[in-house]
């Protein structure tokens, strides 16, 4: 659910207003004491709230509990030193 922003449907009003009046966003924001960027900012914001998330754009995951093979309890330390030092690589 969105929230309610006082600012936006104030200046969503004006929006009317101004397109109603028939003059320029410059002259409207200066006729009504409003920043013009802001009042453009909200002319591009989109007039149609999202689509809420449904259940079905979720995937059930399972997760299986870490097992160790008794004859692969030790790590290799060359395997170990190369994979360090390719996470220590700086790009």
């Amino acid at each position: 659910m969105s929230k309610f922003n006082p600012l936006r449907a104030e200046y969503m009003a004006h929006i009317k207003k101004q397109k109603l009046s028939g003059m320029s966003i410059k002259k409207y924001c200066a006729a009504n004491n409003l920043v013009e960027h802001k009042l453009s900012y909200y002319r591009s914001y989109p007039l149609k709230t999202k689509e809420p998330i449904t259940k079905a754009a979720f995937a059930s995951v399972k997760i299986k509990p870490l097992t160790m093979d008794k004859s692969q309890d030790k790590i290799d330390p060359v395997w170990l030193a190369e994979f360090l030092n390719k996470l220590l690589v700086i790009k």
